[in-house]
């Protein structure tokens, strides 16, 4: 199966979505031992997160209680798609000591 560039699946989302609103788009970069950005905020709804590990380990990428990805190797991007009500929400890398590394952050999604 072939991957979608990030613009065209944005674009296929948009369209397929109930709301008629488009998908927004964040970009997301983690490395030993921070995330950023560290504060995110966004409108509620469907946002495609495309992260990045720009470190030397693996991490992964979290939105507490909604949604995460799995491990990233070092140097890979993926992406992850989730729908966002109003609220605040932990950003982290669940993986053992990272988020008290420093690994984290706060996303708040307005209405």
């Amino acid at each position: 199966m072939r991957k979608l560039p990030l613009a065209l699946a944005l674009l296929v989302a948009a369209a397929c979505g109930g709301s008629g609103s488009p998908a927004s788009a964040q970009n997301v970069t983690m490395k030993e031992w921070e995330i950023k950005p560290t504060q995110l905020q966004l409108k509620a709804g469907t946002v495609t997160f495309a992260v990045k590990n720009g470190g030397a380990i693996e991490h992964d990428f979290a939105v507490e209680g909604v949604g995460k990805l799995d491990t990233l190797p070092a140097g890979e991007s993926k992406r992850l798609t989730l729908t966002l009500a109003p609220g605040t929400y932990a950003i982290l890398c669940t993986l053992a000591g990272h988020k008290e590394a420093g690994m984290h952050g706060t996303l708040v999604v307005s209405p």
